[in-house]
């Protein structure tokens, strides 16, 4: 997961299947399922086969999953201390995202980048979430006030982004790298 080259656009791919997605002229997003992008930074990981297990139901918010991947994760067997990959998967009852969507060539900082920020809701939907979890690397792999950085796809992968804000339904799973 990324942003598209010149910061106009969301690249998410999960288990192979790629979303590019990017803001129209009208301000609508449209995905296209195709890996013909370039970005200038990416975090991946390759993982042959994941772990599931369902999210407690008192898990709902953003900051409820930051908290509890590190938790999850110690409990799968794998060091929460490293950065990993995490799948979402399920019923997804609020979801708030941006698509980046600069426009024109002016140079990129901090407060540029929040205002290029395309944002945009959902409520009610099925998605799969991929995220990735750093506590030491702020800023690197994840946003510099997290130690998570989420995209989404719909289950149709007719909508995508970077995930900002989520309310978890029920019978929502989390999944981590096999052991």
């Amino acid at each position: 997961m990324g942003p598209i080259e010149d910061l106009r656009g969301e690249v998410t791919i999960v288990n192979s299947r790629p979303a590019l997605a990017r803001v129209d002229s009208n301000g609508v997003v449209k995905v296209q399922e195709s890996f013909a992008a370039g970005a200038p930074f990416f975090v991946w990981a390759e993982v042959p086969s994941w772990q599931t297990a369902p999210i407690p139901s008192h898990i709902r918010s953003y900051g409820d999953v930051e908290k509890f991947v590190p938790e999850a994760a110690a409990a799968a067997g794998l060091d929460p201390k490293q950065p990993l990959p995490f799948l979402v998967r399920g019923r997804i009852e609020a979801i708030e995202f941006h698509v980046l969507n600069r426009v024109g060539d002016e140079p990129h900082n901090a407060k540029k980048h929040r205002k290029m920020q395309a944002v945009f809701e959902l409520a009610s939907v099925d998605a799969v979430m991929v995220g990735f979890y750093s506590p030491g690397a702020r800023g690197v792999f994840t946003p510099m006030d997290s130690t998570i950085h989420i995209h989404f796809q719909s289950v149709d992968n007719t909508i995508s982004g970077h995930v900002q804000k989520l309310t978890i339904g029920k019978d929502v799973t989390l999944g981590f790298p096999s052991t």
